[in-house]
């Protein structure tokens, strides 16, 4: 049953009577339909948080299963099914053999439409009364076989921006381009211009995107329209890099329409930070999977790029450390990236990553505050 962004009015009851079922106290209605289970213990022992994203997409789902999508037009293609019942299954296993300290289980609405839903429950105080020491959350990943633990040293997901681009010029008849400021024909050159940004003018040992996701022009195969709308997104792991690729569009955008005496309008949208792993819980979860390497077939898998891909997770790090990790879930039928229709997981990926956030919560959880 899934919900998109901002309507997950049955997702969160769902959990929240999952947790109440397992005695965890639970605060409901958060930054929207935000949910937060609270295992309380000793307030001198260290707090840890686990987070979840709840949200699904408006994409019609492909898949043949039992547990295929019932709501027409939404399916879980990245995977918040599954961030749900990881979590879910570490309250589960924490729940019957408690750690000392407090553990907060984190489920959070409107991941995929920013500016998400994150700095909303921050600012509800779900990081305070007891304050966490550190917050931990997953993201499944056919990317890795299932038993893989990704895990980036720092960088673990780049800054997500979106734009909308008008490109204004004179409609006129097709058979007579030459009376018209032909908006489809600059389209075209704007969007290669746009791709050479990234090709050209951004230093190549970077990791940068400029994507276009939509256009919308024309009403009639001979009428050259006078707009053209886009909308795209631009993907890197440092904001100086973004502020000067947003000076090269701005660049080729009055270049291009000056030159066929056209206008643009762009509506450049600042959206998620970088996901930036720090030191101290990363240790927390290289411990755990050195600790349940004994009991399951785990493995951990350095990350050597940054995902490409943006996350609200990255407001959590801002405010306490933080760790952003990847549980593998591929197998030979489950290859499908993210937000493909026909998204699938191996099952068996959820044990690992319930475990590794249980390890930690349960072992840093039996450590002493520190005296601020």
């Amino acid at each position: 049953m899934p919900e998109v962004s901002g309507q997950e009015i049955h997702t969160s009851t769902y959990i929240a009577q999952c947790l109440q079922e397992m005695g965890i106290r639970i605060k409901k209605n958060i930054a929207g339909y935000g949910v937060l289970g609270i295992l309380e213990g000793d307030p001198d022992k260290k707090c840890v948080a686990v987070r979840a994203d709840m949200d699904a997409l408006p994409i019609q789902e492909n898949n043949r299963s039992a547990y295929q999508s019932l709501n027409q037009g939404v399916m879980h293609a990245c995977g918040h099914d599954a961030h749900m019942a990881m979590v879910l299954g570490a309250a589960q296993l924490l729940s019957t053999n408690r750690p000392q300290g407090t553990v907060k289980f984190i489920f959070q609405p409107r991941e995929e439409k920013p500016p998400g839903g994150a700095k909303d429950m921050i600012k509800a105080g779900v990081l305070e009364d007891p304050k966490v020491d550190g917050v931990i959350a997953t993201h499944i990943t056919n990317a890795f076989p299932c038993g893989t633990i990704a895990l980036a040293d720092q960088m673990a997901m780049a800054l997500a921006d979106d734009f909308h681009l008008s490109i204004f010029g004179r409609g006129s008849h097709g058979a007579e381009p030459h009376k018209s400021l032909d908006t489809i024909l600059i389209t075209a050159q704007v969007i290669q211009a746009l791709q050479n940004i990234v090709a050209r003018r951004v230093n190549p040992v970077y990791a940068a995107v400029i994507s276009i996701g939509t256009i919308h022009g024309g009403t009639s195969q001979n009428i050259i329209p006078d707009r053209v709308d886009l909308t795209g997104t631009v993907r890197c792991l440092d904001v100086t890099l973004r502020d000067e690729m947003l000076e090269d569009i701005h660049q080729v955008l009055s270049g291009i329409t000056s030159a066929w005496g056209a206008n643009y309008e762009l509506n450049y949208i600042y959206g998620y930070p970088p996901v930036k792993n720090h030191p101290l819980t990363n240790g927390w979860v290289l411990d755990a999977v050195a600790s349940l390497k004994g009991s399951l077939p785990i493995c951990l898998q350095k990350l050597e790029h940054s995902m490409m891909a943006g996350e609200d997770f990255a407001y959590f790090g801002l405010k306490v450390p933080s760790t952003f990790f990847f549980t593998g879930a591929g197998n030979q039928n489950c290859q499908q990236p993210w937000h493909n229709n026909c998204f699938d997981i191996d099952e068996d990926a959820l044990v690992f990553g319930s475990s590794v956030m249980a390890t930690i919560a349960w072992k840093i959880c039996s450590e002493q505050k520190q005296e601020e």
